[in-house]
């Protein structure tokens, strides 16, 4: 595993603008999309073990399967071998600001099967199925050094959010590293 210097997460929100818009959450050829089915947990946990995240055990699967709203748990699956090769969650996250926050959570892509916008797609149908849900915001956390999911997000529509100087300082990093337009004054500001 690469070890990065501790930063803060970025967060990003769902547009509130765009709670009622309609997404195309394509598949690449030879994939799927489909949702849990029971007995796929054994398939998640070896997805996550080849990911650089911290180590999943059935407590930690438990405690965020806990979380998962009604058919909100999706996975990617390749056709051929129909193995699960990506993942990504809709995680209800009350916040106690509001009852209806969730959660894009655990979107991951199995190394050898990247390339395909699956992450995007993923992450599609999560958003999809908040707003079908009618949550009222939809958000996410990542590590800055997870480059592509940082692309995926802002591709697909979500903003980043502005808490402090240094996570601005941040956000200006990424997005230079990315070859993303920096605009702070368009994003939320949260304190």
């Amino acid at each position: 595993m690469t070890e990065y210097p501790e930063k803060p997460q970025l967060h990003m929100i769902w547009p509130p603008d765009r709670l009622g818009a309609a997404l195309e959450p394509n598949t690449a050829p030879g994939y799927v999309i489909r949702t849990y089915r029971p007995g796929d947990e054994a398939d998640f946990l070896s997805l996550m073990a080849k990911m650089d995240f911290d180590p999943w055990d059935d407590e930690k699967l438990r405690y965020n399967m806990a979380r998962i709203i009604p058919d909100g748990w999706f996975f990617a699956v390749e056709r051929a071998s129909e193995s699960i090769v990506g993942t990504a969650m809709c995680l209800h996250n009350y916040s106690g600001s509001t009852p209806f926050t969730g959660d894009v959570g655990w979107l991951a892509c199995d190394p050898c099967h990247r390339g395909h916008r699956l992450g995007y797609s993923l992450t599609a149908h999560v958003t999809a199925r908040f707003l079908h849900a009618g949550y009222s915001q939809i958000q996410l956390h990542t590590e800055y050094y997870r480059l592509p999911a940082v692309e995926t997000y802002l591709n697909l529509g979500y903003l980043p959010v502005i808490h402090s100087r240094e996570m601005s300082s941040l956000w200006q990093e990424v997005c230079g590293q990315i070859g993303w337009e920096f605009t702070p004054d368009a994003w939320p500001r949260r304190e």
